[in-house]
């Protein structure tokens, strides 16, 4: 009768053990979906805003001038990067708006 007490004893230890490692793998799951759900919203957030900064900056300037010197002379090329800027700020203000209702519309626990 001992014997057989004590396979069941270790049955019982070894089934407990089995529960314990799978909550922890479960725990370690959770904290790994939410790191990934943590770092997706803040690479939207950050895409979005930077887009826009640098499409304000670039509306705002216009346009770059690129001087290339030669050993007498040199040369001044001007650039165009409003349209450029335009186009960073629409994306911008787009991902601003698309996120900021992915945010508001999505459940709190995520």
């Amino acid at each position: 009768m001992e014997t057989t007490s004590e396979v069941t004893h270790e049955t019982d230890d070894d089934a407990r053990s089995g529960i314990v490692l799978g909550t922890d793998e479960a725990e370690r799951a959770e904290r790994r979906r939410l790191a990934a759900n943590r770092l997706g919203w803040i690479v939207a957030w950050g895409v979005s805003v930077v887009a826009l900064i640098v499409g304000i900056s670039l509306t705002g300037v216009g346009t770059v001038e690129h001087i290339v010197e030669y050993s007498d002379s040199y040369d001044v090329f001007t650039r165009e990067v409003w349209p450029a800027g335009l186009v960073l700020l629409g994306v911008g203000a787009l991902g601003i708006i698309a996120t900021a209702l992915a945010t508001a519309v999505l459940p709190q626990k995520r």
